[in-house]
């Protein structure tokens, strides 16, 4: 097995993130509240990162897997610079559009990029 130092996939994944996030992306998430029966209430958005970030549509594969959360909602792979925050419910504002973070896509090996399915907010 190849080996690859710590240098080197830094550069790897700076290259990449270079040449793919050609977009600015506005990462918002909901800081949740806590209702009057003590049941947690979704809260309101709040910018938390601004960054760059890549775009392309999912695989059928992806698609069926994740078929129940997207329905037929138009559907993006975002790819993020490696080690972005960003989590599942997030909202990215690309190109004038809000997207919700469905799912995290990234390999669990060896990666480059960051990952995620979203999907348009209606």
């Amino acid at each position: 097995m190849l080996a690859i130092s710590a240098a080197e996939l830094a550069s790897i994944r700076a290259d990449t993130a270079q040449a793919v996030c050609t977009e600015t992306c506005v990462i918002s998430r909901a800081t949740p509240t806590v209702g009057s029966s003590g049941e947690q209430i979704p809260g309101t958005y709040a910018v938390i990162a601004t960054t760059v970030a890549g775009m392309r549509s999912p695989n059928a594969t992806q698609l069926a897997m994740y078929a129940d959360k997207i329905g037929s909602l138009k559907s993006w792979q975002v790819q993020l610079p490696y080690g972005t925050n960003v989590a599942i419910l997030d909202h990215l504002l690309i190109g004038g559009e809000t997207l919700l973070v469905q799912a995290d896509l990234s390999p669990q090996s060896l990666n480059a990029l960051t990952t995620m399915l979203a999907s348009e907010v209606k």
